[in-house]
């Protein structure tokens, strides 16, 4: 009887159990949840603050990605909210603090998603912080990395690695457009434009049109562009009284670098700067891809040649400057 009895109590000690086992695993699951809400909560304010980083968004993504990393530091996308949390420091202006956060994915995760976008931010924040030789380091484990060759933050570094060290601030730049054939534009419209010279002139071809015009495309950075300088300045100074004008497209990004340039060489054709980089307005416009790149417009405004330099850049704009001024002349004698 009495081993029947404590029979009858082990139905009731099993389903107790599954209970007890069932309430812990809903525990479990809730807190998973839970943590599921807290991290997406962190991506939705990253997405915010990409759009409109403003103050309250960017000091309310902190603390979330502080206290999550805090609370939950072996979560499966910790490398991800490591990685917002560096982006959101350097958006306040803490690129010391956004180094320790991205350090945090490159040495702990190595096979990680956020790995080479870490890798590359970080090199970003050592150039905001003016300790390129670091930011280097960074940049050329990125690029040397055998997995991530292809990736989009290896070719952004490798940009990075072929700028001046004094032109690099921290910022992205920008990617260049798309490439196309610079010849295909010969015998068409030079596309135009109307924008303003570092002075505030309005220049457009429009302004010159009737003068052969040598738009050159160039930055201060590109050794290739100060190497052609004197040929430019060669030719503008023999037939800048002949109807010839010279108007510079510059892809830097730091203004007082050209203006420091400009005046140290005595240059003073007009020039288009906005600091966009290869995203330069009239740049993209004539989907420049490599500089120097100069096309040659004749006073019609059709662009007759391109990739004219070197030697061979006199004799072109001596021709075309002949031509251009016979038809000027003609015209001139058929209106009499």
């Amino acid at each position: 009887m009495r081993f029947h009895n404590d029979f009858r109590r082990y139905p009731l000690r099993i389903v107790a159990g599954c209970i007890l086992i069932t309430l812990c695993t809903s525990s479990v699951g809730v807190a998973s949840i839970k943590t599921g809400y807290k991290y997406q909560e962190i991506k939705r304010l990253h997405r915010m603050v990409r759009e409109n980083s403003g103050p309250a968004e960017l000091n309310m993504l902190i603390q979330k990605s502080r206290t999550f990393i805090t609370e939950h530091p072996e979560y499966k996308r910790i490398d991800q909210v490591y990685y917002i949390f560096g982006h959101a420091l350097t958006k306040v202006g803490q690129p010391e603090e956004a180094v320790k956060a991205y350090r945090q994915v490159v040495e702990n995760y190595p096979k990680a998603t956020y790995f080479a976008p870490a890798l590359l931010e970080m090199g970003l924040a050592y150039d905001r912080l003016g300790q390129h030789d670091k930011a280097d380091a960074a940049y050329h484990q990125l690029v040397e990395h055998p997995k991530y060759g292809s990736r989009l933050s290896t070719k952004t570094a490798k940009r990075l690695l072929e700028l001046p060290k004094e032109d690099r601030t921290g910022e992205r730049p920008t990617s260049a457009p798309h490439r196309g054939r610079p010849d295909a534009l010969i015998g068409k419209k030079a596309i135009e434009f109307n924008v303003k010279d570092l002075d505030g002139n309005d220049l457009s071809l429009q302004k010159y049109r009737g003068d052969v015009i040598l738009l050159d495309f160039w930055a201060v950075w590109c050794g290739p562009c100060v190497a052609e300088m004197p040929n430019v300045k060669g030719v503008y100074e023999k037939y800048k009284d002949a109807n010839f004008q010279v108007i510079g497209i510059n892809l830097d990004q730091r203004r007082e670098i050209l203006v420091g340039y400009l005046q140290k060489e005595d240059i003073t054709w007009p020039q288009f700067f906005d600091g966009n980089g290869w995203e330069n307005r009239v740049a993209k416009m004539y989907g420049i891809s490599a500089i120097p790149q100069m096309y040659l417009i004749d006073g019609e405004g059709v662009i007759r040649k391109s990739d004219v330099r070197g030697r061979t850049l006199e004799p072109a704009v001596a021709e075309l400057v002949r031509e251009n001024n016979a038809k000027l002349k003609g015209g001139k004698a058929a209106g009499k």
